[in-house]
């Protein structure tokens, strides 16, 4: 077999694989389209409990800005691309990271409103702003550097969402000190680790763990020592990252014969005025494009309707969220004709095209090996 071949054989495994999953994925669409083409749409003072399918606009409290383009918005997307070059393919764009964000938020209509949470949600929305940064060859500085640092955050978030998940599938333990680290550690996840949430939701856990080993370590033979070591006891009667926190870390460090100047450096770290100052900017160039759910806009939203665990008043004991038990979660800014015309003709592409793609590459494999006839 030449190289030649065997480089169309590599092809045609890959394509034949990647047919497969789109075929796949084609019916998992086709299930959601079905899902909401069955549910019909109703007004939000009567969703009842379980799958529902709503339209209204977005409302709520304070809005955040999104990374890209910085406009005020409740739940953002971001798809984060990097630019490669290959000597045998030239230059492309390839998925680097999708980074999701925002605050939960209201859709109400003339009926009345309803809290969404949309985390996990699917979103179908119009592109609000897309952006190349960086080069490909050195570092750039100027108005580049905060969407490279934003890159490497969106990392940092992504992994910390993966570490996150994994945390909270491990069942509860029998412990309930350790069941208390692992949903701190939970909790602490859910926010980019680096980042100034992250670093406040973790301190407890990690406080508790230099506690009990000045605990277990004893009295120090040097006085000086020993005095900073009570010092640092002492230090862990107050709130991890209260100001009187900080304050007993930098008399502790002056009696251990540290600079109190450390300490200082690392309460800014934990509250900088920007925090994507802690991250260092990303090498390379990247295309940053983004999606938004913005305050006033007219969203149609099929999730599950269930118990609201933070209620404002008794006209607010419901939520919107992605089912433990329904996936079907989708945030379109689309009609409902639209939604399903979109869904449908997404899921039949993939459907077809997968099974014409592996069904070619297939042709072409037992061909190369002599067994087609």
């Amino acid at each position: 077999m030449t190289q030649d071949d065997s480089k169309l054989m590599g092809a045609c495994v890959l394509g034949f694989g990647f047919g497969l999953y789109a075929f796949f994925k084609g019916f998992r669409e086709f299930r959601e389209y079905r899902m909401v083409a069955d549910t019909p749409t109703i007004p939000i003072r009567s969703v009842p409990m379980g799958l529902v399918q709503v339209r209204g606009q977005a409302k709520g409290g304070q809005p955040v800005p999104s990374p890209v383009s910085h406009t005020p918005c409740y739940w953002y997307r971001a798809v984060i691309e990097h630019w490669k070059t290959d000597s045998s393919r030239g230059g492309q764009w390839e998925h680097a990271h999708t980074d999701v964000d925002g605050v939960k938020f209201y859709l109400a209509d003339v009926t009345g409103h309803i809290k969404v949470d949309p985390t996990s949600a699917e979103l179908d929305l119009p592109q609000m702003a897309q952006k190349v940064a960086g080069s490909a060859g050195r570092q750039t500085g100027g108005p580049d550097e905060e969407l490279l640092r934003y890159v490497t955050k969106a990392g940092a978030h992504s992994l910390g969402r993966m570490v996150g998940k994994g945390i909270e599938y491990i069942h509860p333990l029998a412990d309930p000190a350790k069941e208390e680290k692992r949903q701190m550690l939970a909790s602490a996840f859910q926010s980019t680790p680096g980042s100034p949430e992250f670093m406040q939701r973790i301190m407890p856990v990690v406080a508790s763990m230099a506690k009990q080993k000045l605990e277990t370590a004893g009295a120090q033979a040097d006085p000086k020592h020993e005095q900073a070591r009570q010092a640092l006891l002492a230090a862990f009667n107050h709130q991890p990252g209260s100001p009187e926190f900080f304050q007993a870390l930098q008399g502790a460090a002056a009696l251990g014969g540290e600079s109190p100047q450390a300490i200082s450096k690392f309460q800014n770290f934990l509250q900088p005025e920007n925090d994507l100052a802690i991250f260092d900017p990303a090498q390379g160039r990247y295309r940053l494009t983004e999606y938004c759910v913005v305050p006033d806009g007219t969203y149609d939203i099929t999730g599950t309707c269930q118990e609201n665990p933070e209620p404002a008043d008794a006209h607010d004991r419901n939520m919107i969220a992605k089912g433990q038990n329904e996936p079907t979660f989708l945030i379109s800014s689309k009609t409902d004709k639209q939604l399903k015309s979109g869904l449908r003709r997404r899921a039949a592409g993939k459907i077809f095209g997968g099974a014409a793609l592996s069904l070619v590459c297939a042709v072409v494999i037992l061909a190369k090996l002599g067994l087609l006839f």
